[in-house]
């Protein structure tokens, strides 16, 4: 009888122990979880439509806490100034053609515009033009600086299959880099220009980590001295999003100062990426052309350059 008593007496006890350590182990995953959301919360991402003077975005540049965009091959030769809420609030006609406006960039005084789109590889040259960042005493439409950039010359390309299509263009420490897509090598190039030449050979191709995407826009933080890369995953090979017209698989790159790539990240989105910038609060923001059922939007990603 004593002997079942103390058996059942240390079956209690037992239990009870399990019990207090099956507890502590339950307050102290709440704590981690309740520590883990308030040090990590996830990235904020909000979108505002463009008007549909936009409705082809090409490209992205930040101006204090305003914007600067247009259109891509075909669109009027026109840039927007806008608002964060998407409403434009000055416009510049240039007397240009826009063959293929795809990026644009500042040194703090003039724009740098991008003509430099070539899908279908029949472009001998591309162009940058330049202009006056302030617009207000500007006689439209104005009639800009233009840089031309001789390409290497490498017989009949096919379309979407060579790597002579430019979509990122920024002004770096007195230079400007022009960023390729690579269609075919999946491998992009950076090379370096010079602004103050009217005329110029592309040069030399500078190494690139591979982001593993088509890059479309690029952008340089000299705080941090990190570069941004955007873009998406060639719709050639993502068969099933091309399949099912699921969209676009957007990604954004960061690099240090020597080009050596740090993270790649899937951007919660399935437009078609084409903007990037980085306002002065370090915060990134990109913009996506029109689908065929959506408006182009302006796209605060949550995501900071610091």
């Amino acid at each position: 009888m004593y002997k079942k008593r103390w058996l059942c007496i240390a079956a209690v006890n037992r239990f009870m122990k399990f019990f207090r350590v099956l507890r502590r182990a339950v307050v102290l995953l709440l704590a981690l979880s309740l520590f883990g959301c308030a040090s990590a919360p996830k990235p904020e991402f909000n979108a505002v439509d463009l008007p549909v003077e936009l409705s082809e975005s090409s490209g992205l540049l930040c101006m204090g806490d305003e914007f600067v965009s247009f259109n891509d091959s075909g669109g009027l030769p026109v840039l927007y100034r806008f608002n964060a809420a998407g409403q434009i609030l000055q416009q510049l006609e240039l007397s240009v053609r826009n063959i293929d406006w795809e990026a644009i960039t500042s040194d703090g005084q003039f724009l740098y515009l991008a003509d430099t789109g070539n899908n279908a590889g029949k472009r001998t040259s591309v162009l940058i033009h330049k202009i006056p960042l302030d617009w207000r005493m500007l006689k439209q439409p104005y009639q800009p600086v233009t840089l031309e950039i001789t390409l290497p010359q490498q017989g009949a390309l096919k379309a979407y299959q060579h790597d002579l299509d430019f979509e990122a263009l920024v002004y770096q420490q007195g230079a400007l880099w022009l960023i390729s897509k690579s269609w075919a090598s999946q491998q992009p190039q950076r090379y370096r220009l010079d602004p103050s030449l009217k005329f110029q050979a592309l040069g030399k191709a500078l190494p690139l980590q591979a982001p593993d995407f088509l890059v479309t826009d690029a952008s340089f933080n000299s705080s941090t001295e990190q570069w941004w890369l955007v873009g998406y995953t060639n719709p050639y090979k993502a068969i099933w999003a091309y399949i099912t017209n699921s969209g676009f698989q957007a990604q954004i790159a960061r690099y240090d100062a020597q080009f050596q790539l740090l993270e790649v990240q899937t951007l919660p989105t399935q437009g078609q990426v084409e903007g990037l910038c980085i306002d002065q609060w370090q915060q990134i923001w990109i913009s996506e052309e029109a689908g065929k059922q959506k408006p182009a939007r302006l796209i605060k990603t949550g995501l900071s350059s610091r």
